[in-house]
């Protein structure tokens, strides 16, 4: 996400109340935001899943949104991937978008990039709390679908699931194993979801129950995250093992259809 962007987090700050104590409704004012989902509702509306910067992740309906208005339809702008500043209005768990306009044009992902993108869209959606705002969800949402417009990358998931998990309550910590003693790049480790990287024994390796990573390899995920490069001999697949291991604990251990859907392209 460009910096002008991150900027629009910061400064659509507040709500304002529009005739609460006459309607009982309450808008917000202008406020970034991504569609995760849409679908039909009647016979010319939407059903959207956002998220917002302010209002956190939320369902709205949308009215007329394949009604043709000068500039277009609403149907056009609300996609995926595309950045929007929007207007919500209404209380409960299901709002009413009154206004839309995007700042910019949308990111294109294609193949691959396509899936990743579907993939992060539908986590958010099935692990972030409704209307409480994350905005550091947010902005590394925006600044993964802006990493997916370049190509798919390992790193751009790896580095979003885990500041995900980070900002839900559920951090790993990469630094000290389960004992409290600083990580030995000698040693090997098995990962244990509330424990986190538990010391293996040379006898145990055959049969650890949890993905297994080498003391080298969590040591330079540390470095990553700390400095935001990567060393070309980092294996992702350990790291990919870990974070889905520990993404199931908010999934409830149910498969992402993304995923599913992935697999089967892949056979074909």
């Amino acid at each position: 996400m460009g910096e002008g962007e991150v900027g629009l987090v910061r400064r659509h700050q507040g709500f304002e109340n529009a005739g609460a104590g006459s309607t009982g409704r309450i808008m917000t004012m202008l406020q970034p935001a991504w569609v995760l989902n849409r679908k039909a509702y009647g016979d010319s509306g939407l059903l959207i899943e956002l998220l917002t910067a302010e209002s956190g992740r939320c369902s709205a309906v949308v009215r007329g949104a394949h009604r043709r208005k000068q500039g277009g339809s609403l149907a056009a702008l609300l996609q995926p991937f595309s950045p929007l500043l929007i207007t919500l209005v209404g209380r409960g768990e299901l709002r009413t978008l009154r206004a839309a306009e995007s700042p910019r044009p949308s990111y294109v992902l294609r193949g691959d990039a396509l899936m990743s993108g579907l993939y992060v869209n539908e986590l958010v959606n099935r692990v972030v709390p409704r209307f409480d705002p994350y905005p550091d969800v947010f902005i590394s949402y925006g600044e993964s679908v802006e990493a997916l417009s370049n190509g798919p990358s390992e790193r751009t998931l790896r580095r979003f699931e885990l500041r995900l998990l980070s900002e839900l309550g559920y951090r790993i910590d990469w630094f000290c194993d389960s004992e409290g003693d600083e990580i030995q790049p000698e040693c090997t480790y098995r990962f244990e979801v509330g424990c986190g990287f538990c010391p293996v024994l040379v006898t145990e390796k055959a049969g650890a129950m949890g993905p297994v990573i080498t003391g080298t390899q969590v040591i330079a995920v540390a470095d990553w995250l700390a400095v935001g490069l990567a060393a070309p001999t980092l294996d992702w697949t350990p790291i990919k093992q870990i974070t889905r291991v520990a993404l199931n604990q908010l999934t409830a251990g149910r498969t992402l259809h993304s995923r599913d859907i992935y697999r089967q392209l892949k056979k074909t």
